[in-house]
């Protein structure tokens, strides 16, 4: 005390010398305008100099030495110091008090902005003498005092000599002020766990303990005022009352969800709250912990509006020195979705034998069904006495819990969860067809008609092995069957199966009737995983209604549980519903959806396979009914429903990894529907040559064809263009051209191979034989022989007059894949050369519904099934622009099948043939992209994102559509740039051209009759731009290849969504105008019109930009400068980049020197790979070299 140093008189006995310290030409607005009054003279001399220098210090210094003293005579106890006077870096080693103060009002409310300034300074062990130092206080000031003191983090009582006492014993045992105290400092000593913790963290980080709101809420201008409440961090507000009178207080409540402490109950969010005056108001959000040091503890969760929180506990034994620097302690981390209690260090054993016994949850809506604790090695579920729920007040309290300090244990609480399941899915729904099926009609709720708690199947037998469970389920026949078209199956069996630690499959069958099953090879293990401390999952069957769960063992979460009614099995639908972990759901394709997240409340989503150009919610060319998932615990799982239709298994599998490109097809692409010869191909691959914009690839659509029909070459138009491919691949471009697969069979006999062949091989799909011989004939691209087609009629006329008979070939048919081989090799050998094959129009497409005359032959229900598939065509049926859904395709077993059955696996059946076909031909590894695709399709081509449009809100789509697609292991993908249908505008264009330069698959391709947008098209500065970016993808060409070799060989994604990388940061979960190349290349492009600014989100972790090679923020949101001529670019620390300067074409860019961007992390470490082979080649000669800097090594 007294360390200002303080003097009851002016200077010295003698006064102080008239020198220039003691009146310096300026003396500050100080006491008595004299710098020696109350003090030393200023010309005193101390070891650290004059005392007009370091009078300031003087109390600094005494605490150093207070500090020195105190370690000699407490040892290795920590003791404390607090100081008067302070300045700057004195909270190393002392706390302070406020001084002197006025047992006032005006006191107890200066005491919170004092607290807060020196908690600024660094000094957070601070408080006011409690009830004031001088005067005596009243009753109701002291009792309002030792409220609000017991929060301060230096809590103390104190006066002065000669005046009342003020200890809350000296108004009387049965005083206000010792009630208020002993209740306010309960909640003090329940709550210094949390104080402890601050402390640590202001210690280590250099955090404030006691902090104004606006420290939390800085972007809330209302807080940058708020001084009469104060923070305990960042999870606790307290508001005290500061006037005499008062029964209420006005209180700023900032936008969270806050709860009362003594209540505890939800508050709701506005500016101003009227808080009642009679007790202090203290706010919880997130986690606090318990009670003092011989107590169990506990922790108060408080759950956010997204049902989350977080917090941390330090522990040490309170006394000793040096805890922190000798790891002599336990720090808890803590984080709700499921409640992680993680130990972070581990270095202390509390003598006491500490455990958790409570653990209080608010804002629990509903009562859990089911709580569960494990400790990583045993799940223990907690019984009903220890389980509490106040439904008024939302509240869980969790009892008599011995989880011992220093380990780790999850805590999971399910709620009951009340479903209504869509009974009538299909639509036109009324009260009387609802319970027709024996389901409930509430004409208010989402659904209106829904099933009954315990419709489904009821579990009649189980039996468990290590490798499985094998369950037979009966369907419940207390209710009438849902459709009299579809025969419900009544007895199923159900195999599930432990494939690995980490998948399984389940398959529900019919066990006395064989049915179609998808004929695809799935990549299983040879053996399942029968050691059930490796699996990372447990199964539990729900008895009735029949359901599986799937639990996560390391968190506790139920990943998958269709324990819910309505389960369906029938001839043609098959139902099954799930309640989910969280929203966070993605998948689902190939359908358009306008954001990554999809919204599945009560949405419908048609998987069929269609010629069907994008639109929202409109199901396109392919299928893949895969999604995957993200818990509350930020794990994530996928699932498979390996169905080709409304039949089949349900199953979570490995679907195969993607195939490995050329590596030329990684450079860019032109292409048109629309070149009117063969000439205007030549001048626009000497025009791309002249403005030096990198090129790999050109493409030749229909229009080389002779009126449309695969393995033909228009003569008259496209004599030359032979040629020109020779031409071009000699200098090192490379050629695609389109094959369709309806082969055209209005020909005369001999004229066309390709039909008169496929007919000697029967390999066309045809009717089953008990409806007709004859081939299911069709209408697509291929003209009749002989016609001038008149293009000035309407569509469905120029199909009647103008387009001839299509046969499809069968692609399942072994004798059709040598076929199709025969065709193409021929092709390649007699007509033209080619380096990849596009194939199009394969879903399959026809112009036609069904078959020429619209005539089905057959059974009727497969045409028009009993539940028709949300499609844009749902009231023409199935067979609307495609085969008639009877016509009959021969599996390679020889097992003869419905179209019904495969129909969206064509595409997939005409992939393997056309990559195997391309191999053999041209003996080198090409590459093919399908418009039609399946799960496992990646393994033999790329695809395109089908026929676009030419619009802004397409560039956001194509970053949506290349996240779902790499979902289902495609690699090769991206979408037409500057869109397919429609005229592009330049800046449209030019942002597509630099969005496109960093799809895997770059393509930029447009219609017929539309102006040409290739990047010569639109004049020089555009050239310009357009070869600016390219070069920054063929300069991360080797980059770029080795993905798609880790792709191919780990199954790795190319390009990924944010959350790929960074599903631990929620922020990433919602981005999709984001995208990444691999873990290292962040790429931001601006999608929308005018813009030269883009907000985009930079994950923690240090990126440098690529184009200025600079550092900037992290774990934030920030607005990137984006003028006409760039795409943002960073690059993550800690991952090393190969790359190559570019040339005109890969042929030559291959030639030039390799180079590496090493991007160092924080600790000055960078790792990374390079695959390298001829590009090419079929074989397996390759060199792999990996990278790693910070140790310095380089290794094959």
């Amino acid at each position: 005390d007294m360390n200002e140093v303080a003097n009851f008189i002016k200077g010295g006995i003698k006064g102080c010398a008239d020198n220039k310290l003691n009146y310096p030409p300026f003396t500050p607005c100080i006491l008595d305008d004299l710098m020696y009054s109350k003090t030393l003279c200023m010309d005193a001399k101390h070891k650290w100099g004059d005392h007009y220098d370091v009078h300031s210090l003087y109390g600094y210094s005494m605490v150093l030495a207070t500090d020195k003293a105190s370690k000699a005579v407490f040892g290795t106890s920590r003791s404390m110091v607090f100081t008067r006077s302070s300045f700057p870096g004195v909270g190393k080693y002392s706390g302070h008090w406020l001084g002197d103060n006025g047992a006032n009002w005006n006191d107890i409310k200066w005491a919170i902005p004092g607290m807060l300034e020196f908690n600024l300074f660094g000094i957070p062990y601070i408080g006011a003498d409690i009830c004031g130092f001088f005067d005596n206080s009243t009753e109701e000031l002291c009792t309002r005092w030792m409220q609000v003191g017991a929060f301060y983090p230096f809590s103390r009582n104190h006066n002065a000599q000669g005046y009342a006492d003020q200890d809350p014993a000296a108004y009387g045992i049965d005083s206000l002020v010792v009630t208020t105290s002993r209740h306010y400092l309960n909640i003090r000593y329940t709550l210094l766990p949390y104080l402890y913790t601050l402390f640590y963290k202001a210690h280590v980080n250099g955090e404030t303990v006691v902090r104004p709101v606006m420290h939390e809420f800085y972007s809330d201008i209302e807080t940058w005022a708020v001084h009469k409440q104060f923070m305990w961090g960042a999870h606790l507000l307290i508001t005290p009352v500061l006037d005499p009178g008062v029964e209420l207080v006005e209180a700023y409540i900032p936008d969270a969800i806050w709860y009362n402490f003594e209540t505890v109950r939800p508050s709701s969010l506005a500016s101003v709250n009227n808080v009642s005056g009679k007790n202090l108001y203290i706010c919880v959000m997130k986690f606090v912990c318990s009670l003092s040091r011989l107590h169990p503890m506990g922790l108060i969760v408080a759950l956010d509006d997204n049902k989350a929180a977080s917090g941390e506990l330090f522990w040490d034994d309170g006394d000793s020195r040096d805890t922190v620097s000798s790891g002599v302690y336990i720090h808890y981390q803590f984080s709700v979705d499921v409640l992680s209690m993680q130990v972070a260090h581990n270095g202390y054993t509390d003598p006491n034998n500490l455990k958790f016994e409570k653990i209080t949850v608010m804002g629990v809506n509903t009562a859990p069904a089911l709580v569960l604790v494990s400790d990583g090695n045993t799940v223990i579920t907690l019984n009903e006495s220890q389980i509490n729920h106040n439904s008024s007040t939302q509240v869980l309290h969790l009892e008599n819990l011995e989880l011992e300090l220093g380990k780790d244990y999850t805590v999971n609480w399910e709620s009951k969860i009340s479903v209504n399941i869509d009974c009538y899915p299909e639509g036109d729904e009324d009260q009387a067809k609802c319970e027709a099926r024996g389901c409930l009609w509430e004409p208010l709720s989402n659904p209106q008609c829904y099933y009954a708690e315990n419709h489904g199947y009821i579990t009649s037998n189980k039996v468990e092995t290590a490798s499985g469970i094998t369950v037979e389920i009966d369907r419940n026949t207390e209710f009438p069957s849902q459709r009299s078209r579809s025969r419900d199956i009544n007895k199923l069996q159900v195999d599930i199966t432990y494939l690995s630690g980490r998948s399984l499959r389940w398959k529900i069958f019919d066990p006395n009737n064989a049915r179609y099953e998808v004929p695809i090879h799935l990549d299983l293990p040879a053996t399942p995983e029968t050691d059930e401390t490796k699996r990372e999952y447990r199964v539990q069957i729900n008895n009735q209604p029949f359901g599986i769960q799937v639990i996560r063992k390391e968190s506790n979460e139920i990943i998958w549980d269709s324990a819910v009614p309505g389960f369906t099995f029938s001839d043609q639908l098959l139902q099954i519903s799930t309640i989910l972990p969280s929203d966070y759901v993605y998948g689902f394709g190939e359908t358009e959806h306008p954001t990554y997240k999809h919204d599945l409340n009560y949405q419908k989503y048609g998987l069929f396979a269609k010629d069907q150009p994008p639109g929202y919610k409109l199901n396109s060319y392919g299928v893949h009914p895969f999604y995957m998932g993200l818990e509350k615990s930020k794990s994530a799982h996928g699932v498979l429903l390996l169905n080709s239709n409304a039949m089949g298994e349900l199953n979570v599998y490995m679907i195969g990894r993607p195939v490995l490109p050329a590596y030329w097809s990684l450079g860019f692409q032109l292409c048109r529907y629309g070149y009117a010869n063969d000439t205007e191909i030549a001048d626009l691959y000497r025009d791309m040559k002249a403005a030096q914009i990198p090129y790999d690839v050109q493409y030749a659509d229909i229009d080389y064809m002779e009126r449309q029909m695969d393995f033909t070459l228009d003569q008259v138009n496209f004599k030359e263009l032979p040629a020109l491919v020779d031409q071009m691949r000699a200098e090192g471009m490379r050629f695609i051209f389109i094959l369709d697969p309806a082969i055209a069979g209005n020909e005369t006999k001999g004229s066309y191979p390709a039909f008169d062949t496929g007919i000697e091989k029967d390999i066309f799909i045809k009717w089953p034989s008990e409806f007709s011989s004859d081939i299911v004939w069709g209408k697509v691209w291929p003209d009749y022989p002989n016609v001038t087609v008149n293009n000035s009629l309407d569509w469905d006329t120029q199909v009647e007059l103008f387009r001839a008979f299509a046969a499809f070939p069968d692609f399942f048919k072994s004798s059709t894949a040598e076929w199709w081989g025969e065709q193409i090799k021929d092709f390649y050998n007699n007509i033209m050369k080619f380096d990849g094959l596009w194939i199009d129009m394969n879903e399959p497409a026809s112009f036609v519904h069904g078959t020429v005359g619209e005539n089905c032959l057959g059974n009727k229900d497969l045409e028009n099934p009993p539940y028709m598939p949300p499609l844009e065509s749902k009231l023409r049926g199935l067979k609307h622009k495609t085969l008639c859904m009877n016509s009959e395709q021969i599996l390679a077993s020889g097992t003869r099948v419905k179209h019904y059955d495969v129909h969206n696996l064509y595409g997939w059946s005409h992939t393997k043939p056309t990559y195997d076909a391309l191999l053999s031909t041209t003996g080198k590894r090409g590459v093919v992209v399908s418009r039609s695709t399946y799960p496992s399709s990646g393994r033999w081509a790329g695809h395109w994102l089908g026929d676009n449009y030419s619009t802004w809100d397409q560039l956001l789509m194509s970053i949506i559509g290349m996240c779902l697609v790499v979902l289902g292991k495609i690699s090769i993908t991206g979408a037409d740039i500057c869109g397919f249908f429609n005229a592009a505008e330049n800046e449209m264009c030019l942002r597509w051209m630099q969005l496109g330069a960093f799809y895997p698959f770059s393509r930029n391709h447009n219609t017929i009759n539309m102006p040409r947008q290739d990047p010569v098209a639109w004049g020089p500065e555009f050239a310009a731009m357009s070869r600016d970016v390219l070069n920054i993808r063929y300069t991360l060409l080797p980059y770029l290849y080795t993905l798609m070799y880790e792709a191919h060989v780990h199954g790795n994604t190319v390009v990924r969504p944010l959350l790929h990388e960074f599903v631990t940061d929620e922020k990433t979960w919602d981005i999709d105008r984001q995208f990444l190349w691999g873990p290292a290349l962040l790429i931001t492009p601006a999608l929308d019109p005018g813009v030269t600014v883009v907000r985009g989100y930079v994950p923690n972790v240090r990126w440098y930009d690529y184009h200025t090679v600079t550092v900037g923020v992290q774990g934030q949101f920030l607005d990137m400068d984006t003028p006409l001529k760039k795409i943002n670019l960073h690059v993550r620390a800690g991952h090393i980049l190969p790359w190559q300067k570019p040339e005109n074409n890969t042929h030559y860019s291959r030639l030039n020197p390799l180079g590496l961007i090493v991007a160092l992390n924080d600790e000055g470490v960078a790792h990374g790979s390079l695959f390298w082979d001829d590009g090419e080649g079929i074989g397996e000669f390759c060199l792999c070299v990996c990278v790693c800097v910070g140790m310095g090594i380089m290794r094959n």
